[in-house]
């Protein structure tokens, strides 16, 4: 079992997480269930998503790369307020 730790930054959180919400069967496809979302405690739309996927790390890394790598995922998380890349971490 695999953890993955991301960042975000958006411009309107509860705007993000409607379309993050509606994403919710691309993220299962790819085997992720989502262990939590933390904010930044001097910013809520800086938050960090946490996903477990039943994979080893170098295949999550190589999973959530292949996520971050879909031009429609980036598309949608340009047009709903990412402001910046996301950065992960996996353990």
């Amino acid at each position: 079992m695999a953890r993955i730790f991301m960042t975000h930054r958006v411009s309107d959180y509860d705007a993000w997480k409607a379309v993050y919400d509606e994403d919710a069967p691309r993220r299962q496809e790819g085997g992720l269930s989502e262990g939590g979302r933390y904010h930044s405690s001097g910013d809520c739309n800086s938050f960090l998503i946490v996903w477990d996927m039943d994979a080893d790390v170098g295949e999550a890394t190589a999973a959530t790369e292949g996520l971050l790598a879909d031009p429609e995922l980036a598309q949608m998380m340009q047009d709903n307020g990412v402001l910046d890349k996301p950065e992960f971490w996996v353990a």
